[in-house]
């Protein structure tokens, strides 16, 4: 036994060295997100309807679609649980490298949520022949007939859009199941691992219409989700600023710093500007026009040429130039 552990040890510790568990968590991240809400109940039709009902149903829905490999399934059943394992790490209970941070929830792209109409049994007597009318009272056999209809919605969480609805129904004869006295406030007997519920005529009508709801969500081609549409915006216009930003940047001009000779014309636009080896810069002579007291009164540049980007630093550049006219410190250079 003990070499088995060892081995299965090893083998998972292995997958985890391959990468193989990183590649299955980065597959899932590409998923659309899903909660599937609670049930409801129509209480006027099943009059023992109860939210462990609701919750004992959304909760083996959330196995089916966990199985569909279609949804990332995000927990919605046990959100307050969730939410004071974070409230133990703000009341210090938790080292503060370990607690769980508020603010780290996935958000859901979609939601699944559903109402029950019909859940329940039929009891029928079906008489034993061969006996003398009295002898027996009433003897006979009871047989169950439960009967399940759920109607179910997909929607976009973001926009509140009903992309996707269906309804469920199922029939099962056999066994009985009194679901007063097997529900409790948490989910009770509802569910995949409760026998008597599975065996009962209710357990296997209610799988039916689940694997229902769960092959017409399987077949059904999912839209692009509000959410991922808004990031998509997002990011779309935080690039299209940030291009105009950087080409608001480039056409910033800038001036010649220092001339050192033809491959060393040296001016004041480097990489923070966007500016790249190789880059062409338009070179202008700047034309002082002077009043009588020798101050300017107005400045006009004229295109020289061009200088080619031979060496970037962040706020400067060292350029060469191969024109014949003599770069002079001040002049202009401009993004081409």
């Amino acid at each position: 036994m003990n070499m088995k552990k060892n081995l299965l040890a090893f083998l998972y510790h292995a997958m985890l060295a391959a990468g193989i568990t990183g590649y299955t968590l980065a597959a899932e991240d590409t998923l659309p997100s899903l909660i599937v809400a609670p049930f409801s109940g129509d209480t006027t039709a099943i009059q023992y309807w109860q939210p462990a009902l609701g919750q004992g149903l959304s909760e083996m829905l959330i196995t089916e679609m966990g199985k569909l490999n279609k949804f990332q399934v995000l927990e919605s059943t046990q959100l307050g649980t969730l939410m004071d394992e974070i409230k133990l790490g703000e009341d210090g209970w938790v080292q503060q490298d370990e607690k769980v941070e508020k603010g780290g929830f996935a958000a859901a792209d979609f939601m699944l949520t559903a109402k029950v109409t019909r859940f329940g049994n039929k009891q029928t007597k079906v008489g034993l022949g061969g006996f003398v009318p009295g002898s027996l009272g009433n003897l006979g056999l009871k047989q169950t007939t439960a009967d399940v209809r759920i109607d179910w919605r997909l929607v976009d969480a973001a926009t509140r859009k009903i992309i996707k609805t269906g309804s469920a129904t199922a029939a099962q004869k056999g066994t009985g199941f009194d679901v007063g006295v097997n529900v409790t406030g948490h989910g009770g007997g509802i569910g995949f691992d409760n026998k008597e519920f599975m065996d009962s005529a209710l357990g296997k009508a209610t799988v039916t219409a689940l694997n229902q709801i769960t092959e017409d969500v399987r077949a059904f081609s999912l839209p692009e989700s509000g959410r991922r549409k808004q990031k998509a915006n997002a990011a779309s216009q935080q690039a299209a600023a940030a291009q105009a930003a950087a080409q608001a940047a480039r056409a910033t001009p800038g001036k010649v710093l220092a001339v050192a000779g033809k491959d060393a014309v040296i001016v004041s636009l480097g990489s923070k500007l966007g500016f790249k080896v190789g880059d062409k810069l338009d070179l202008y002579e700047t034309v002082d026009i002077k009043d009588a007291s020798g101050a300017v009164v107005f400045s006009e540049e004229k295109l020289i040429g061009e200088v080619i980007l031979q060496t970037v630093q962040a706020d400067r550049s060292k350029a060469s130039y191969s024109g014949n006219a003599e770069v002079k410190p001040g002049w202009v250079v401009k993004a081409k």
